[in-house]
């Protein structure tokens, strides 16, 4: 079995394990979903789903990536292993925004979240922060 396909599949245990691990907890938290009443009365029936799971995927991803860095540096792999660190600091700047968006959605009882274009200037940011740290470095 060829370093990609196990670390697809370490990376799919770890997400499994986390989902197990996490889930019953935003459970506890009461961390469900807040619908908007102006939408669709077929959204209603979401209210109370768990969310903020991307957190999990997170978690994951920086575990999962990690691991694969450390691997490839220590296998003399430094200029692949390098590579690694845009993609995981893009990674995790994508769901510090959906984490703030949930988190004005469920904490502070905002139901319209983060609005579009703070989303959409702070996706550019992450972007634009991420490709002038691939040039440079």
């Amino acid at each position: 079995m060829d370093f990609q396909t196990k670390m697809l599949l370490g990376t799919f245990a770890v997400t499994v394990l986390l989902g197990l691990i996490i889930v019953p907890i935003l459970r506890k938290l009461k961390v469900g979903q807040i619908e908007r009443t102006d939408g669709p009365q077929s959204h209603l029936k979401k209210q109370g789903t768990p969310t903020m799971g991307g957190i999990i995927m997170i978690i994951a991803i920086i575990i999962a990536v990690t691991g694969t860095y450390i691997f490839l540096h220590l296998s003399g792999n430094q200029e692949i292993a390098q590579k690694l660190f845009p993609m995981l600091l893009i990674t995790i700047g994508y769901g510090l925004i959906g984490f703030i968006d949930d988190f004005k959605k469920l904490v502070l009882k905002n139901t319209d979240g983060l609005k579009p274009r703070y989303k959409i200037r702070t996706f550019n940011n992450c972007s634009c922060i991420c490709f002038v740290f691939d040039i440079w470095f």
